[in-house]
């Protein structure tokens, strides 16, 4: 593959709107003129990061990451700029005439004997499944309506007694340390044993698609536990794992939305249905990267959680972890019932209307809240209006927390919109004073060199000015940005800060221009005074430099004739910088008399 051209990747960047594609994997809110988000990039509750549609770039003003629309899919799908690249495109619908071609990563060894082993078990089993010893097993699986068809789809098998898929793997060539390594084999007091002997196989794969575990159903009913998972491995992490995601994304981008189910036998349940694109957390209360691959489909996630208590119980966790980084509705379960059940007892068709009755995470706590409460206690009913109201202050449409306020003060009798009215002004406060602590320069020589790279930005007669009448900065990142954008103006009449941002290999100097692009004090044009005014403190700053490290120079020297050098040196450097502030006094006085 012939590599893609600047010109080609900044077509492409031109082309697609930052804000369409990070909103296709977070929720954005309207702010002004730009848009915010919770940060993906740290463990953020409050939308921290901002994102300038003008500019085409992305800011965390907490965390600092930053970037353009490529910078954004890199980071939160941890792939190659490249691969971004493409990936921009094909959100947004631009066709590539070049086909992207990468090379093949390298795996570690030990960790593809351990896939290995796996994709091998999954055959075995799988063939197993279809042979007169697993007769039982097909009949428990035809009982349950899980045809041939679901079989394969999911790659059931059956794991037979009498470590008959130890022996074999052994004859495969797969070491005893590989098996145990896997999970797959365990160590008994009669030497190497099957981990999952006599159980119906589910395999587990991770997001890429490699086999790295097993879910095994005991096929009788004894004192078993029930299910058994792999146990930890190098490359089985359950709180990283959604069973069946890699076959669920493309369905589920299809369709806009996914199902997410606690476990793997409720994902095939909703495939009994048609639905195909449901996940599983695998029982597990949701964790922070299983959230951040579910946000990383970019469709609405519909939780569908057993109906029980612990199913309710999962789902508010879930709920709590997962709001502002996710847009998710709630299925209205109250059959008590998992998605199997509801179709043992009621039928597939119940099944259907059931996941098309879904709430609102503010609707499913107004129900949920009444088991931790009691309504006809003052102070639990005080403690669940508080805890509701805290939860609607918090939605971003103003009709729907109007609604919910008034359904909350009908059912305890408390007003809670007004506590939210007087609470308006100060929440405004922090958030604009941990902006400005964070993009205001702290030093004169620091706000005159954003002065000076605001304004390049701006045009290249700035650039031009700059490198004709000064030509340096006094710290390494504002010179090397400064260098960036006068190569950029050879081949360019302006500067698009989200292009200028592909080009910049250093990290620092790329959020230097973050900075620079979101200062408030920047001007609106390109303005000569400003520019001269900035040089003079820029000329300034560096001569006190130079006359404080002669003075220290001067005090350790006691040679009466070297001292008198000095001395003169350092008097040559306060007559030049006295006469850069009567050449700023001469300006001031020409632009007066000018008006």
């Amino acid at each position: 593959m012939s590599r893609l051209s600047e010109q080609e990747i900044n077509d492409i960047r031109a082309k697609a709107s930052i804000v369409e594609v990070i909103s296709h994997y977070l929720p954005l809110s309207r702010k002004g003129r730009n848009y915010t988000a919770v940060c993906p990039f740290h463990d953020d509750h409050d939308p921290s990061m901002s994102i300038s549609e003008d500019k085409q770039i992305f800011k965390c003003f907490v965390c600092g990451t930053g970037g353009n629309v490529f910078t954004f899919v890199s980071k939160y799908e941890q792939i190659s700029f490249i691969e971004a690249v493409y990936k921009v495109a094909e959100i947004v619908g631009i066709p590539m005439e070049k086909t992207l071609e990468l090379p093949s990563r390298s795996i570690d060894p030990n960790i593809a004997k351990l896939y290995k082993a796996c994709a091998d078990t999954i055959e075995y089993t799988h063939y197993q499944l279809h042979t007169p010893d697993a007769q039982k097993v097909k009949n428990y699986l035809a009982q349950r309506s899980i045809d041939d068809t679901l079989i394969d789809h999911f790659e059931l098998g059956y794991n037979p007694n009498q470590d008959a898929l130890y022996r074999f793997l052994n004859a495969k060539k797969h070491t005893d340390e590989s098996l145990l390594e896997a999970g797959i084999a365990r160590m008994s007091s009669q030497g190497i044993a099957d981990v999952f002997a006599n159980r119906l196989m589910i395999p587990i794969h991770d997001e890429n698609g490699n086999p790295v575990g097993f879910s095994a159903r005991r096929l009788s009913d004894s004192e078993e536990a029930k299910y058994i998972n792999t146990q930890e491995t190098k490359i089985y992490h359950k709180g990283e794992l959604i069973y069946n995601y890699h076959r669920a994304k493309s369905e589920a981008r299809k369709a806009k939305c996914v199902y997410l189910v606690e476990g793997a036998m409720d994902v095939i349940s909703l495939a009994k249905v048609g639905i195909y694109h449901a996940l599983a957390t695998l029982g597990t209360a949701c964790t922070n990267e299983q959230i951040r691959l579910l946000a990383k489909l970019g469709v609405d996630v519909i939780v569908c959680y057993d109906g029980d208590t612990a199913g309710k119980n999962a789902t508010f966790k879930f709920g709590k972890a997962a709001k502002g980084k996710l847009s998710f509705t709630i299925v209205d379960n109250k059959t008590g019932l998992d998605p199997d059940e509801i179709i043992d007892a009621y039928g597939k068709e119940e099944l259907e209307k059931t996941l098309h009755k879904t709430i609102s995470w503010v609707d499913f706590l107004f129900d949920y809240l009444l088991t931790k409460y009691d309504l006809n206690n003052y102070s639990q009913k005080k403690s669940y209006a508080m805890e509701l109201a805290e939860e609607i202050s918090q939605l971003k449409d103003d009709f729907e927390q109007a609604n919910y306020y008034v359904r909350l003060r009908e059912l305890t009798g408390f007003d809670m919109s007004v506590q939210k009215q007087e609470q308006v002004k100060p929440k405004k406060s922090p958030e604009y004073q941990k902006r400005t602590y964070l993009t205001y320069p702290k030093s004169g020589v620091m706000a005159a060199a954003y002065e000076i790279l605001s304004q390049m930005l701006h045009a290249r007669s700035a650039s031009n000015y700059f490198k004709d009448k000064l030509g340096f900065l006094k710290d390494d990142d504002s010179n090397t940005l400064a260098m960036y954008m006068i190569n950029h103006y050879r081949n360019h009449k302006t500067i698009a800060v989200a292009d200028l941002l592909n080009e910049i290999k250093e990290a620092s100097v790329r959020d230097l221009l973050l900075s620079v692009a979101d200062w408030e004090l920047a001007c609106d044009e390109v303005n000569m005074n400003a520019m001269n005014e900035a040089f003079i403190k820029m000329k300034a700053c560096i001569l006190d430099d130079k006359i404080a490290s002669l003075i220290q120079e001067a005090a350790a020297v006691n040679d009466p004739i070297q001292k008198a050098k000095i001395a003169d040196q350092r008097n040559a450097l306060i007559r030049e910088r006295n006469e850069l502030f009567l050449e700023r006094e001469e300006q001031d006085h020409e632009a007066g008399k000018k008006q």
